[in-house]
This record gives structure tokens, C-alpha cells and sequence, in this order.
């Protein structure tokens, strides 16, 4: 009895281990902290309150609702922005929950990726020019596609499926085999810059799917009765800050492509120091 007595205390101790304080920053391998919010998050917070990211050494700041998850970064510090199309301005606080199939199809989705001890030219090149384990694929290349007629600053290149099916044929696939089938691979479209250089690559759901996968409704963007919805990725760089942007949209877009890309890049200047967002206040509401 004593024996027990005395290991009760022991006993109370490891099921109720001390809790340690939730760290109220968190700082990334280039050097940058950020404030973390911790405990319950209002995502129908209205005004939204800015959430602070970083991008590599850069501090960030933008409005909760302009997140995907509209609360703010994941525990790691990832985080990717939302957008609606066409508008391409933010979801209303907490429109984003209990996610929707019209919600889901006029998501415009925003993605800075920082390219550490790298150049994001580099990292460009590296969406159109094959890797080694993919030398040979056809539609992995430049010069194994059809090249279109350029348009609005952009050159096509579409998948060229019978180049595709006789490449595969001789690896020994079946004719059943997913990359076998147009819907498996995008088209690409490529614009350069004065110097001739390639300076944005937008990959789409290939013209042989011809559905569209959105409809207009009260001047919104909704979900269309065709399966899924053709999407175009499209990427470029911001070599000031040595970054990476990628945008992902419905195919529909494809024709505003300088705006896409242009709202990508003025969203990264607003968020990058305190100055500027004194100087050009977010909008904490979607009218």
C-alpha cells in the first residue's frame, strides 16, 4: 500500500505531461519570421486580418480570405492564395468553406515558390525541356509537338497523339493505357520575351477535350454539366526576387493570360513590406 501510494504521484505526471506554449513565430532557412496565429482561426472574419508568410528571406502579408483555406499558412509555413475567375479578386470571408463544386470551378489558385541558391530561369526552362528520364517522350518536348499559329503572344505546341501512341507502342504499353489517351497530356503554349526568350509556360487540358467545364450564372463562374473542368497551369518568373509563380485556372482564361499574370505579380509587391501596404491598403471585404 505504500509502495502504491508513493507511485501515484508518478502515475498522475505522465498522463498529464506539461503542455509547452504554442510558439508565436516561426522562422525559415533563409532567415525570415513570421508571426504565427495560433489557437481557433475565424475564417468569416470581417474585415479579414492580414496573416503574415514568408517567401525564402522575404516577409509576406496578405488578408486571411485571400488564402486557399482562408485562414492563413499550413503548419509548415506552405500557404497558396485563391482568387475567382473572371473577377480574379478574393472570395468573400469564409465563402471558401464547406467547399463547392461552383466555388472549386471558378478557383483561381496562386503559388510563389522561392528558388533558393537557384535562378528561376533555371526553374522555367525546367517545365519545358525534359528530364533525363524523360528523353524520347514526344510530349515532353518542344520539337516533338505541333506547333501552332501564334496568337495574342503566344505560340501552341499541342500534344501530337499519334507521335505519343507509336512512342508508347514501342515501350510495349497497351492501346487501354491512360497516356494513351488525349486527356492524359495538355497542350502547351509558350510566349517569350524581346530578347526571345522563353518567359511564361501555361500547360492546358488539350483542345481534344472541347467541353467546357464552366458556365456563367448572375455574372459568376459555375460549375458546367460537362465531367470535370479543363484547366490551364500557367508559370513565370520574378527574377528580383528570384521566384517562381504558377497560376492555375479554368482553360476559359486562356485568352486574359497577361491579366492573370500581371494580378499574380501585383499581388506579390502589395504583400512585400510593411511600407507598401501602408501606402496601398488591402481591401478586408469582397463587395
Amino acid at each position: 500500500m505504500l509502495l502504491f501510494a508513493a507511485l501515484l504521484p508518478l502515475a498522475a505526471c505522465a498522463r498529464h505531461p506539461a503542455q509547452k506554449p504554442a510558439e508565436l513565430t516561426q522562422t525559415n532557412e533563409q532567415g525570415c519570421t513570421r508571426q504565427r496565429s495560433v489557437g481557433p482561426q475565424d475564417a468569416y472574419a470581417d474585415p479579414a486580418p492580414l496573416k503574415q508568410v514568408c517567401l525564402g528571406p522575404y516577409l509576406l502579408a496578405f488578408p486571411q480570405n485571400y488564402f486557399y483555406n482562408q485562414i492563413g499558412t499550413e503548419h509548415d509555413g506552405s500557404y497558396s492564395l485563391a482568387l475567382e475567375y473572371p473577377s480574379l479578386q478574393p472570395f468573400k470571408p469564409g465563402e471558401r468553406m464547406g467547399l463547392t463544386a461552383d466555388v472549386s470551378a471558378r478557383t483561381v489558385m496562386v503559388k510563389y515558390t522561392y528558388i533558393d541558391g537557384g535562378d528561376a530561369r533555371d526553374a522555367l526552362t525546367a517545365t519545358y525541356v525534359p528530364m533525363e528520364y524523360q528523353r524520347g517522350m514526344p510530349q515532353e518536348t518542344l520539337d516533338g509537338r505541333t506547333k501552332g499559329t501564334p496568337s495574342d503572344g503566344l505560340t501552341p505546341y499541342y500534344v501530337d497523339m499519334e507521335k505519343v501512341r507509336a512512342h508508347y507502342r514501342m515501350q510495349g504499353l497497351r492501346e487501354t493505357a491512360p497516356v494513351m489517351n488525349a486527356s492524359f497530356h495538355t497542350d502547351w503554349f509558350i510566349a517569350r520575351n524581346e530578347d526571345g526568350e522563353v518567359s511564361t509556360v501555361i500547360k492546358c487540358t488539350p483542345r481534344e477535350v472541347a467541353a467546357a467545364g464552366v458556365a456563367s450564372r448572375q455574372a459568376k463562374a459555375v460549375k458546367g454539366e460537362a465531367v470535370g473542368v479543363p484547366r490551364c497551369s500557367q508559370t513565370f518568373m520574378n527574377l528580383e526576387l528570384d521566384t517562381l509563380i504558377t497560376v492555375r485556372y479554368p482553360r476559359e482564361g486562356l485568352t486574359r493570360w497577361r491579366k492573370i499574370e500581371q494580378r499574380a505579380t501585383e499581388l506579390l509587391a502589395r504583400s512585400i513590406t510593411v511600407e507598401r501596404k501602408e501606402a496601398q491598403p488591402w481591401p478586408v471585404s469582397v463587395k
